[in-house]
């Protein structure tokens, strides 16, 4: 437990996707009377996350709608920069803990450290592998996300990951930096665990299927996954479901014959439950990765996983029944641990009691806040 008289601003102006049950697990396992929580809400629906919290200690800033607002927040948070020194100032809060990146507070993070001891979760130390649309996707993702995110990282002086590798790329490269690490945060919510609804793209689906979950992103290797099942008829005895919102950028191709489905949109979390417990196995072939709660989802429901060989994978998962790895890239190792996977009766239970109790992140945490505070 914090000392009493030590509060904190818990922070999250990009409150959203997978973000969302990352700041929202932190918060309520860390939350203490005389703490205020500052959200940046894309929807409405989103600001029930905190109903059991007192509604005086909650403040909710709407995210503008309009695209020229959108641009002037990017670059001039006004409204936000003046709600966080208002709540520090007036509740003489001590630590400002940044939940979910930040990125429009890269111009007045200088300020806000003269302010209070500021916290910066730092998700992202070297940029994803990324294949964009056009130049001007390219051209947007380098504005508003990569440029603001390594600045940002430059200019805190206290940071915390939830990657070992992450936590020694960081002390490399700037060791003056205060760093930390914790486990992280299970991104299981009460809406996944007693999710009730089902995807309409599997009701021809009868028996059980090899599973990725996830924004399709090229760092996310769902390309590898592609190919592996495509080249190898030892896995077309069930379909693969490919499942998240987002550009596919390789190229489909004709003999899929209707065993790939894709459920390319943005899926609630009252699906989830229904889509984990019906998979066979779930693979995640990232081709590089940072810090992920992805296999928190799938160890919750017991779900066998088959993990590209990257330091975070293997740092979290290594050791655990259920859990198969493969090199990087390579699609007929991919295969060969997909078959082992669907051959094996172990689940992965194990792997969420060992890294994602939330007694474990909240003894870290503390013993983080009270070292900083």
């Amino acid at each position: 437990m914090i000392q009493n008289g030590k509060h904190i601003l818990f922070l999250a102006t990009e409150y959203a996707a997978g973000m969302r049950p990352y700041a929202n697990a932190i918060i309520h396992t860390l939350w203490q009377p005389g703490d205020h929580v500052l959200i940046v809400a894309k929807e409405d629906s989103v600001k029930h996350d905190f109903d059991d919290l007192p509604t005086e200690a909650v403040t909710w800033i709407d995210y503008p709608t309009a695209k020229f607002n959108k641009l002037v927040y990017r670059f001039k948070p006004t409204r936000l920069v003046r709600e966080i020194e208002r709540l520090v100032t007036d509740h003489e809060l001590q630590l400002i803990y940044c939940l979910t990146g930040e990125l429009v507070l890269a111009r007045t993070v200088k300020r806000l450290q003269r302010l209070a001891c500021l916290l910066y979760t730092v998700h992202d130390a070297v940029g994803h592998d990324s294949k964009f649309e056009s130049w001007a996707s390219w051209l947007k993702h380098r504005i508003l996300v990569q440029g603001p995110q390594q600045s940002i990282i430059r200019r805190t002086q206290c940071q915390i990951t939830n990657s070992k590798e992450q936590l020694r790329q960081i002390k490399e490269r700037y060791p003056y930096h205060k760093v930390y690490y914790a486990p992280f945060p299970s991104l299981v919510t009460d809406d996944i665990a007693n999710g009730n609804a089902s995807s309409p793209e599997l009701k021809d689906v009868n028996g059980e299927y090899i599973l990725f979950f996830g924004n399709l992103q090229l760092y996310k290797g769902v390309h590898v996954l592609y190919e592996a099942y495509l080249s190898h008829p030892e896995l077309q005895n069930m379909p693969l479901v490919i499942a998240g919102s987002g550009y596919i950028y390789f190229k489909r191709q004709k003999k899929e014959n209707g065993n790939i489905i894709f459920i390319n949109r943005y899926i609630d979390d009252s699906e989830l439950k229904d889509l984990f417990s019906r998979a066979s196995v779930v693979v995640y072939p990232y081709i590089s990765a940072t810090q992920s709660g992805v296999t928190s989802i799938a160890s919750y429901f017991g779900k066998p996983m088959v993990l590209s060989d990257l330091p975070f994978f293997k740092q979290t998962c290594e050791g655990c029944q259920g859990i198969e790895f493969f090199p990087v890239g390579d699609t007929d190792a991919l295969a060969t641990a997909i078959v082992r996977s669907l051959q094996s009766t172990n689940t992965t239970s194990e792997l969420y009691q060992r890294e994602y109790a939330p007694a474990a992140m909240r003894d870290a945490l503390d013993a983080i806040i009270i070292d900083l505070m």
